[in-house]
């Protein structure tokens, strides 16, 4: 697993935020791309906003769990809510599927990266605000405890986005 840590302004718009910090990630890690996304709700809610109101949102394809013809209405008239939760500690898309089913907001589980594979979104309340860290965790990584290691200091870099 790698990853990096990255703070940008309050003031800085958010998709834009999300692809210069890929960029750098790939620049430092290439040829490796970035496939998960670490953030607290409140960037959640600006990049819920910026969806829902098509804002720097060009290019940017979303993924929702796949829902059934009749729950189709709330893509009309539900909330987007993005970003899975971790279930202790740990990403697991059986337990958000579940709750996505019965919910009644719309859940965007990823976004298209910068080499358009998914780029999952995770909510993670203890990190700060401003806040969002990349990862790349490779498909056949079975090993759950590294999504525990975030705030290991020798296991990341930390950029500052002017």
């Amino acid at each position: 697993m790698l990853q990096d840590k990255y703070y940008f302004s309050k003031h800085e718009d958010v998709i834009p935020s999300i692809r210069r910090s890929e960029q750098d990630f790939h620049k430092n890690h290439a040829p490796l791309y970035a496939n998960y996304l670490f953030c607290n709700s409140l960037f959640m809610n600006k990049l819920e906003n910026c969806l829902s109101n098509g804002s720097q949102t060009e290019g940017t394809t979303i993924k929702l769990f796949e829902i059934s013809e009749n729950e189709c209405e709330r893509l009309d008239n539900g909330t987007l809510t993005c970003g899975m939760e971790l279930i202790n500690g740990k990403v697991d898309f059986e337990t958000n599927y579940q709750i996505a089913k019965y919910s009644q907001n719309v859940l965007i589980y990823s976004l298209n990266s910068l080499n358009n594979d998914d780029l999952i979104l995770i909510r993670d309340d203890d990190l700060l605000d401003n806040t969002l860290i990349l990862k790349y965790i490779p498909d056949d990584d079975d090993d759950d405890d590294d999504m525990e290691t975030i705030y290991s200091p020798d296991e990341k870099r930390i950029y500052t986005l002017v």
